[in-house]
């Protein structure tokens, strides 16, 4: 069972955290962070409300090269000396050789195994280079999403190829009408952030549609 824990976003929910544009996302069983939202201050304040001790994180993974996902990164880049950072192909030679003065980096430009039970996709197509992260649970896999930019749809077509998708978490960004059918066939959705019209996306999932926000716990089966 995993718990993921929403460490940044730009919708409030738990009234002791910052809610700033970005989004970010600790999962403590893998001590693995997801994105680290777009201000290092914001970040480390709330890593504090939550207990989460930046030392402690061994994992990050870079969803894509955007502002609001890496510009908090220095509230975690030097706390814990073994920390291994994961990030895009395609992901700026600029910020990779940053990152590799305090931390060892890793570029994914397919599908891979980064922890138990955890994958990166890979970059997923589309103008933007981005990966997603993709947990095995006994309902299936479920997607984190940091914005989404190669399509929800074509990011749960390409996890499917490893196994059943139980549901996505995230910013789902611009939606399609091929995203709102993906969508309809997941059990467990959570849309956060950047997600276009999340209001019809709320009414046409009705009855499998968790809250996302800064704070927020999902915990899975």
């Amino acid at each position: 069972m995993y718990t993921i824990i929403e460490t940044y976003n730009n919708i409030p929910f738990d009234p002791a955290l910052t809610p700033a544009k970005g989004f970010s996302c600790y999962i403590p069983g893998a001590s693995l962070l997801f994105d680290t939202g777009g201000d290092a201050a914001v970040l480390a304040a709330n890593l504090r409300a939550l207990g989460i001790d930046p030392a402690e994180i061994r994992t990050l993974v870079l969803s894509h090269d955007h502002w609001d996902h890496v510009g908090g990164i220095s509230a975690v880049l030097g706390k814990n000396p073994d920390l291994e950072v994961f990030v895009p192909a395609g992901f700026s030679e600029e910020k990779l050789a940053a990152i590799r003065e305090q931390a060892r980096a890793t570029v994914i430009g397919e599908w891979r195994e980064i922890e138990d039970g955890i994958a990166s996709t890979g970059p997923c197509g589309g103008a933007i280079p981005e990966q997603s992260l993709a947990i095995r649970t006994p309902e299936g896999l479920l997607i984190v999403a940091g914005c989404a930019h190669p399509h929800i749809s074509r990011i749960i077509e390409a996890v499917k190829g490893h196994g059943p998708v139980f549901g996505a978490i995230g910013g789902f960004h611009a939606i399609s009408e091929a995203d709102r059918a993906a969508l309809k066939n997941l059990a467990y959705l959570a849309p956060s952030h950047c997600t276009e019209d999340l209001e019809v996306i709320v009414k046409e999932n009705s009855g499998r549609i968790h809250r996302g926000g800064a704070g927020i716990h999902h915990i899975l089966p």
